[in-house]
């Protein structure tokens, strides 16, 4: 949950899409891992794949590598 400050100088609290940070957290990895399921469903080892697509995948893989090491490591601010 965050806060946000309004015109009258208040503080009022807003949850994001009717979720707090956690479960909008653990819904966006669900909707990764479905998606992950599906690539490794219909991916052959030994298929040819354009390198757009690829790079798409490895630009995933570093930033799901970057938020979870965040949270094994107890970081503080921003990644």
């Amino acid at each position: 949950m965050k806060a946000i400050l309004t015109k009258d100088g208040k503080f009022r609290m807003i949850e994001k899409d009717g979720h707090t940070d956690g479960a909008s957290a653990i819904n966006a990895c669900k909707t990764i891992m479905s998606h992950c399921q599906m690539i490794l469903d219909n991916v052959d080892p030994e298929q040819s794949l354009p390198t757009w697509w690829t790079n798409k995948l490895a630009i995933s893989e570093y930033e799901v590598v970057s938020a979870a090491n965040y949270l094994s490591n107890g970081l503080e601010g921003d990644g």
